[in-house]
């Protein structure tokens, strides 16, 4: 007895003649151009990964020759125009698992017909998310009105609901790995990373890379589309740097290609340090200044795995998300490399930017959204979570110690003795120390204080420093603002008074 029945009724060859007309070619919203077809290797442009390989013969070999040519033909007429690829590339994944678990379980036999009991028997086995994507996708063959998928089935589809997935919150209650990191947390994990870069361990890139994910809750897909033209740096008369806008490409948006649909973000002051240090990294790899429609990411290893060098393609930004979080994992025993992930740094963007009050229109801004409906996913506010926030939060008050990374040193010893290296206190009376490297410009002198590069002097007036962050919380406090807002730069302060302690001592 069959496991499915009716998985190998006939299939009426002239109306499935009709009905299956492969095109000889398709026109792709992600490439905005023609691509010609052909069902056992063809490639198709991307926004996710710029070309995608597509095997449809030997992704549904499971299925009968006339249910494949079907199947191709349904996904085939989703890419032309009408779907992006990344939708079609996840539809044929789960088409190809799902056909090739049926037939498994029937002892290899191929599937003509897809039936209502072989859907709920391999529906039963999958999470939420996989049921919704083999459930668009069989919705989208029956729209077709393509042959291949049994009445009682198509009748199911069209009278039930969609099964709905664990909520993001749910899944970070129950998930300790998912749930946002603390401000403590991103604060080391910056400091890991900018202590990486100072010794070399990361180039510019890598650098970049990781202060856009953390900072500013950039997808990995829209990392690898920005291209060199989409930024645009400000520099005052005297050439120095004002503010860096970037063109970020707006992905998961139906029916339109990413870099077709552009937001322009002004980005926070150390973050477009980062990108002018890497701009100025790309074109010295290059030998030249690249072309503006080069990919900003797009400095890899030749072969000899040791020599920088430039392509026209960009590189696989999670390849390199996955081989550098080892390193930061490695600087501090609170995280493991798993730990970081980029949907975890959204979270904990739009979840910290929320608890300081910030509006849904603003969180939709910063995260790259450009509706307010999906915020749920991304903030997590429940009381649970915020009894866990708090007292992930406890420890930033007892790392006075490790605030401030930099070294103390006497006036004369900077390593730098020109005025463009000192870094002046808040009132520009007098310099609190000096930068061993290049300066920034980005805080100063606030942010200094915790930078690994700072050169503190001992004799500097860090006393008005720590004056000038304690009446800015006492503004903030007689002014209303949430207790979130007003630590803000408590870590700062802590590497300020970590550094008149030493003196002291």
């Amino acid at each position: 007895m069959d496991r499915f029945p009716g998985f190998n009724a006939q299939i009426n060859r002239n109306a499935w003649s009709e009905t299956v007309q492969i095109p000889g070619r398709i026109y792709s919203l992600d490439g905005k151009r023609f691509v010609a077809v052909n069902l056992d290797r063809m490639s198709v442009p991307s926004d996710e990964r710029g070309q995608w390989e597509i095997r449809l013969n030997e992704k549904l070999a499971a299925f009968t020759p006339m249910t494949c040519l079907t199947a191709s033909y349904v996904l085939l007429e989703s890419l032309n125009g009408k779907r992006k690829t990344s939708t079609v590339r996840r539809w044929l994944d789960e088409l190809s698992l799902f056909s090739r678990t049926v037939s498994e379980a029937m002892n290899g036999q191929r599937i003509a017909v897809i039936t209502l009991k072989m859907y709920q028997w391999y529906c039963s086995s999958k999470n939420a998310s996989q049921q919704k994507l083999l459930r668009s996708l069989l919705l989208r063959w029956i729209e077709e009105e393509a042959p291949g998928v049994h009445p009682e089935l198509v009748n199911h589809l069209k009278t039930t609901a969609a099964p709905k997935p664990r909520g993001m919150i749910e899944v970070q209650n129950a998930v300790p790995a998912e749930r946002p990191f603390s401000m403590s947390q991103v604060r080391a994990l910056i400091d890991n990373i900018e202590q990486l870069y100072v010794s070399g361990d990361f180039d510019a890139q890598t650098r970049l890379l990781w202060r856009m994910m953390i900072s500013e809750a950039l997808r990995p897909t829209q990392m690898s589309l920005l291209q060199i033209g989409d930024v645009k740096v400000e520099r005052d008369a005297d050439g120095k740097l004002v503010a860096v806008h970037l063109n970020v490409p707006m992905v998961k948006q139906s029916g339109v290609a990413a870099r077709d649909y552009q937001q322009s973000h002004r980005l926070s002051p150390a973050v477009s340090q980062a990108l002018v240090e890497h701009l100025e990294f790309v074109n010295a790899v290059h030998g030249s200044e690249l072309p503006k429609t080069w990919p900003l990411f797009c400095v890899r290893l030749s072969g000899d795995r040791k020599t920088p060098t430039t392509k026209r393609t960009s590189v696989g930004i999670p390849d390199v998300i996955q081989a550098s979080r080892k390193k930061i994992a490695s600087l501090n025993d609170d995280f493991d490399s798993t730990d970081l992930f980029n949907r975890r740094f959204k979270h904990t963007k739009l979840t910290h930017l929320a608890a300081s009050g910030a509006p849904l229109d603003v969180l939709a801004y910063a995260g790259f959204q450009t509706s307010t409906i999906s915020l749920t996913r991304y903030v997590n506010l429940t009381e649970e979570a915020f009894v866990a926030f708090e007292k992930r939060l406890e420890p930033a008050y007892q790392q006075i110690e490790a605030a401030f990374r930099g070294k103390l040193i006497e006036r004369n010893e900077a390593t730098h003795m020109d005025p463009e290296h000192r870094i002046a206190d808040p009132s520009m009376v007098d310099d609190v120390g000096a930068c061993g490297a290049d300066p920034c410009e980005v805080l100063a002198c606030f942010g200094c204080y915790t930078c690994p590069r700072f050169e503190a002097f001992t004799d500097g007036p860090h006393e008005r420093v720590a004056a000038t962050l304690l009446a800015e919380q006492a503004r903030g406090l007689a002014s209303g603002m949430p207790a979130e807002t007003l630590l803000l730069r408590d870590h700062i302060l802590s590497a300020v008074r970590r550094v008149i302690q030493l003196i002291e001592d």
